[in-house]
């Protein structure tokens, strides 16, 4: 028997198939779980991963800070001592241009409550640009954001639950009777404040709930889900009233300043040595040895070359650069903040930027850290793309500032979301990519399970093998029918694993999937950027592609098990049992 056509070889692979049903419904079956599995798991992921960079740039970042230079390079130690002034000329600017901008400045400091006290990062706003560019501002569980001209912040839940202040949403019924003795004034409001509690159930809520022990008499009590916001500002106000959302503010305020003098070991053991060898001449001709004082002292007066000299020093990490004054600011918890990104949700806390101006604040006297941008009118959902690029934003801010006979100064740069979040990425990669690893060795396992399936039909047609051999079949044709046989056990698996991996990923990209429970336990700390839900995604050359690599795998796999049968010779197959 001559065999010519690919056809006639694709309809021995088929009839082998319908011949061994129950091999072919096992095999097809691992095929499709690997598929839908890798499917689903790379939807979810990236849903996940999309959601979180959305967050990243709509509650964190913007689409693109500017800042000084040696801020940048130093971003990790936040220095507050690297800030700038005139921000105002660069948001009209950046206004002009199509773009909002808040401006900022970072610290870190401790912040106490009559309950205890906590480390804080601090971000002085301008409340109404903070708005334009931000979206964790309208989510102010209770209380309000904060407003210009007032000593008070807006707080994160976490920071705001470690310092019990605001109005607690868990607290233990001793915890709640010792609350309700310190502020309220008779019986209606001690009703009205135990009447927007229950008594928390000690049923877990879900998969990730945790359950807790309680003593008799002491229960976990839980803010009612549907207080109304009325109930919930009038019980706002009577904890204000009371003093409990009273917070003093301890910070350290870092001032950026060429020494005056600098002793000889410090010259030669500490700044010189961390000087780049371009600065070096530079800071030498800046100073000068007095061998009465036995010090460097410094005799540069023009203010541009000192400003580089700082800035050198600075940049060498040299102590005496910067000289620190410690500040404590008195304020009052406006409101708390429970977004859906984590990072205002944390140890973080907003203060109106007018207030630190002068020497009842920070003594800023204008300066801010950063500048952060984005597009006028950008949905939420958008990623930043080349319009809010670093090279673009330049741009623009170069051309309205050149009409206005100004310029961009060196010291000054425009720098893109990403470059920030390096750190963060390459964990969201291995956070994507080890359940990725795990569902790619089940699809290599189910090919295994074909490679075997096709070894075992091998042997049990031997004698059938090596009758078609006899009959005229070459190798190479019998070698690609059962290589069209597993294949088609690949594509028929992948098809229905598309199938089935769609069917459950349709409900988690329609509807989202909730999480809030496991948030909730872990503090919100999950490892991606949001807290409470997200939806998947439809990655369609993954899904197409996941088939086609499903199929061309499994045809590969049966070659081997193949190759190795036609060697045998026809007499020994004929009598093979």
């Amino acid at each position: 028997m001559k065999l010519s056509g690919i056809w006639e070889l694709k309809k021995i692979a088929l009839r082998n198939l319908a011949r061994h049903r129950v091999k072919t419904v096992l095999t097809s079956a691992a095929i499709m779980v690997s598929v839908a599995v890798y499917i689903f798991l790379n939807s979810f992921l990236g849903g996940m991963a999309i959601e979180s960079r959305r967050n990243i740039v709509n509650y964190e970042t913007g689409a693109a800070k500017l800042q000084t230079k040696l801020y940048f390079e130093k971003k990790d130690e936040m220095p507050s001592y690297e800030n700038f002034t005139g921000w105002e000329i660069y948001h009209n600017v950046l206004k002009n241009e199509g773009y909002c901008s808040a401006p900022r400045y970072t610290f870190s400091g401790t912040l106490s409550s009559a309950a205890g006290s906590a480390p804080v990062m601090f971000f002085a706003v301008d409340p109404a640009s903070e708005a334009e560019v931000f979206r964790y501002v309208p989510y102010v569980d209770f209380g309000r954001y904060v407003q210009n001209g007032k000593f008070e912040i807006a707080l994160g839940t976490v920071a705001a639950e470690k310092l019990k202040v605001g109005i607690p949403t868990r607290p233990f019924r001793l915890e709640l009777d010792e609350l309700i003795a310190s502020v309220t004034r008779n019986q209606s409001e001690d009703d009205f404040v135990r009447s927007l509690y229950d008594v928390a159930s000690a049923k877990k809520g879900g998969l990730f709930s945790s359950k807790e022990k309680t003593v008799a008499g002491n229960e976990r009590m839980i803010l009612k889900k549907n207080a109304s916001r009325s109930d919930l500002d009038r019980y706002w106000n009577m904890l204000a009233a009371s003093g409990r959302n009273d917070v003093r503010i301890n910070a350290v305020i870092d001032i950026k300043a060429a020494p005056e003098t600098i002793r000889p070991d410090k010259w030669e053991g500490e700044l010189f040595p961390a000087l780049r060898s371009e600065d070096q001449p530079l800071v030498r001709a800046a100073y000068e040895y007095d061998d009465l004082m036995d010090a460097y002292l410094l005799i540069e007066e023009d203010e541009q070359r000192l400003a580089h000299v700082l800035d050198a020093m600075v940049r060498a990490g040299y102590s005496g650069a910067v000289s620190h004054v410690n500040q404590s600011i008195d304020a009052v918890v406006a409101g708390v903040i429970n977004s859906p990104d984590p990072l205002p949700n944390g140890n973080t806390a907003y203060i109106p930027l007018d207030i630190l101006q002068d020497e009842a604040g920070m003594m800023l006297e204008g300066a801010v850290t950063e500048l952060i941008i984005r597009e006028k009118n950008v949905p939420d959902s958008r990623l930043p793309g080349k319009s809010e690029s670093a090279d673009v934003i330049t741009a623009a801010l170069n051309r309205g500032l050149a009409a206005q006979g100004r310029s961009l100064p060196d010291d000054l740069a425009v720098h893109f979301w990403l470059e920030y979040m390096k750190d963060y990425l390459g964990y969201e990669a291995l956070q994507t990519g080890a359940p990725q690893i795990f569902a790619s060795l089940l699809l290599i396992l189910a090919f295994l399970g074909i490679s075997n399936t096709i070894l075992l039909a091998i042997l049990e047609r031997t004698r059938e093998i090596g009758m078609m051999r006899a009959l005229g079949m070459t190798d190479n044709q019998m070698i690609t029918v059962y290589m069209l046989e597993a294949g088609f056990l690949g594509f028929i698996g992948a098809v229905l694993g598309i199938i089935l991996g769609c069917v459950i990923n349709y409900p988690v990209v329609t509807y989202g999937f909730d999480f809030s429970d496991m948030a909730d336990t872990l503090s919100g700390g999950i490892g991606f950027r949001t807290t409470g839900s997200f939806r998947s995604i439809w990655n369609v050359p993954v899904i197409i592609g996941s088939g086609i690599a499903a199929t061309l795998l499994a045809s590969f796999m049966a070659y081997f098990p193949t190759r190795k049968a036609v060697k045998m010779p026809i007499t020994d197959s004929l009598r093979f049992e």
